[in-house]
């Protein structure tokens, strides 16, 4: 067991040699002509940062060439021919693999694994001297051709005779395609025989001496494209509309005439029919999703399709107000005719058995039932839609909307837009309405319940800290400065980016035998329900208290006094702790009358242990525990 271990950790040491160690790689570079070619090599260093260095090219001329050194396992070597010139060789003579040539640019790759010296040979010419060939090229339009060599440089022609060059080693193949993409050449022949084309391009290896005859336009012979549907005509007839040029026609559906060249769209109603994806143009099959484009390049042309009609029946669909809906059955773009409180038969097929619905215009969706039973998610508001599907024949479909109705205000200040210097976005949830901030200014906000929450979001500033009605406002995550806010009426919000205001810890609690004794809590005047939890509050935030029955009122173990409207007004300029507690457990003493006894807070701390009355006089004001009795210190 000990060798085997042994030889599986000798193993695992020759991976981690074989990852870590670096051979630096020599490489043997020999080229022809120095004015006719540059090169430079690239590799990446340790910090995988790429690293370039140009060659002197004098330096690596003749059959010895010169030696340079690429750092680590493997890099790049380019060689670029000067203006004028051509690459017409390139070859890694320790491997065997030739790079492109016939151009103006190669590369090799050049890797450890291949041995850590190699040789590269690169050969150039003069662009024009190599081309010792030549191809007669006829054109009748050449506005409408491109002709390039297969490295991608243009061949420019004029109309008529054209006498093209070309290197016959590297440059025999030509590209011909029309100048607009989707368009077609009528024909393209090799010494009069007709080639044929791959998607409108054509590819033609020529030889020295050859000739080759270009048609761009079509002859102004008529043409005629025959339809066939099976052995259901009768049921699909019509599921095919056609265009030619882009321009509706209007046809049979069996017979279309149109002339030789005409662009010819077929357009399918999927809607109603299935084409089962394909349909067959002139004998050849072609993927079809409901529009095929082909150009007429034949006398007589045929179209077979094979479709069948789906299953067609009625819903209906009910709505309260139909003006505050928009209602499209299927994919169809065009909205459904309603009326108010009437159901409307809705044709659907058996593959687009939906209907999509949207609020128009400051209105929401309130419900959708089919059935009488309700739909289970609605995007309800703005310009959000909500797609019922799986719609069945005879299905009742109620619709209930209302008018959105902004009467509940609250406000929004910030006190400088400026620290944010990316900018900002007040947006309300229904629709993505905007709302424009003012540094320094109280802006008002109508709302509605439907358009929260709120998204507040502001982009760059160093601080960022929301209030509303004085309680701090968690954002949606750790660092964030964007935060969702659900508005209430006589919400006040205010955002301070400029710098970090002073905010304090609240802590509200009810001690044992008084819970419940709370029947509000209020923060500068709005209603706060989850304030058992503690939270943050702005300096000066007002907190009010009122109570369901009797008791007693601490704020941070003094005893406070409600208002006239029996109320308990806080404001807050330190760290706050509100205790709510029995009265009766509370009891005024005379330090002279005190036993001696240990002394603690309302946290159970020890203060003073075995105090005496000098020691308890001593203490701060407030509310402690001593001898097990709550009491407070004046």
């Amino acid at each position: 067991m000990k060798k085997l271990y042994s030889i599986f950790m000798m193993a695992v040491m020759a991976i981690a040699v074989s990852f870590t160690a670096k051979a630096d790689i020599a490489v043997t570079l020999k080229v022809d002509d120095a004015t006719r070619l540059t090169a430079y090599y690239q590799y990446y260093d340790a910090s995988y940062n790429t690293q370039q260095t140009d060659l002197d090219l004098n330096q690596f001329t003749g059959e010895e060439g010169g030696t340079f050194t690429i750092p680590g396992d493997y890099g790049y070597v380019y060689v670029n021919a000067t203006s004028g010139n051509v690459i017409t060789y390139a070859m890694n003579e320790t491997t065997g693999s030739s790079a492109s040539t016939g151009g103006s640019s190669t590369y090799f790759y050049v890797g450890s694994y291949s041995g850590t010296a190699q040789t590269l040979s690169v050969k150039s010419a003069d662009l024009e001297a190599s081309r010792t060939a030549s191809v007669t090229v006829n054109v009748d339009d050449a506005s409408k051709v491109n002709m390039s060599y297969y490295n991608g440089t243009k061949v420019e022609l004029i109309n008529g005779e054209n006498t093209v060059k070309f290197n016959p080693e590297t440059e025999s193949q030509f590209q011909i395609s029309h100048v607009n993409y989707g368009e077609t050449l009528y024909s393209v022949k090799l010494n009069d025989e007709t080639q044929a084309d791959s998607y409108g391009r054509y590819y033609v290896t020529v030889a020295n001496g050859d000739k080759l005859d270009i048609a761009a336009n079509f002859p102004a012979i008529p043409a005629t494209i025959t339809f066939s549907y099976g052995d259901n005509e009768e049921e699909v007839l019509g599921c095919i509309t056609v265009k030619v040029n882009g321009e509706d026609v209007t046809f049979d559906g069996k017979t279309l005439s149109v002339m030789m060249g005409d662009k010819v769209t077929l357009i399918g109603d999927t809607n109603l029919y299935n084409f089962n994806y394909a349909i067959t143009v002139n004998g050849t099959s072609q993927y079809f999703y409901g529009n095929y484009e082909f150009i007429v390049t034949s006398e007589t042309n045929t179209v077979e399709v094979a479709a069948t009609k789906y299953v067609t029946y009625n819903a209906y669909l009910t709505v309260d107000a139909p003006e505050n809906i928009e209602a499209y059955p299927g994919n169809s773009n065009t909205p459904l005719s309603l009326i108010a409180g009437e159901a409307v038969a809705v044709e659907l097929t058996s593959n687009s058995n939906t209907i999509t619905v949207r609020p128009t215009t400051d209105c929401s969706i309130v419900s959708i039932q089919v059935n009488g039973v309700e739909c289970g998610s609605v995007n309800g508001y703005g310009t959000s839609s909500t797609t019922i599907r799986n719609i069945n024949e005879n299905d009742q479909i109620v619709i209930t909307t209302k008018v959105i109705v902004r009467d509940k205000v609250a406000t929004i200040w910030v006190d400088d837009l400026t620290a944010a210097p990316y900018g900002y976005g007040v947006q309300r949830y229904s629709d993505r309405a905007s709302v424009s901030l003012i540094s320094g200014e109280t802006v008002t906000v109508n709302f509605d319940d439907s358009d929260n929450p709120y998204n507040i979001s502001f982009y760059g500033p160093t601080y960022c800290s929301i209030f509303n009605n004085g309680i701090y406002l968690v954002p949606q995550y750790e660092g964030s400065t964007s935060y969702y806010v659900t508005l209430l009426d006589g919400d006040a919000i205010k955002v301070y980016l400029a710098s970090e205001p002073e905010k304090y810890a609240v802590t509200i609690a009810e001690h044992e035998g008084v819970e419940g004794a709370i029947s509000s809590v209020a923060t500068d005047g709005q209603q706060y329900a989850n304030w058992a939890t503690g939270f943050t509050a702005l300096k000066d935030t007002e907190i009010t208290i009122s109570l369901a029955n009797e008791a007693s009122v601490l704020v941070n173990g003094t005893v406070v006094e409600a208002d006239e409207s029996g109320n308990y007004v806080i404001p807050v300029t330190q760290d706050t702790e509100i205790v709510v507690d029995k009265t009766n457990a509370i009891e005024d003493i005379t330090i002279n009358n005190v036993v001696n006894g240990n002394v603690y807070n309302l946290q159970g701390i020890l203060v003073v242990k075995n105090a005496g009355a000098e020691q308890i006089s001593a203490l701060p004001a407030g509310l402690y525990i001593i001898n097990g009795k709550k009491v407070v210190l004046k």
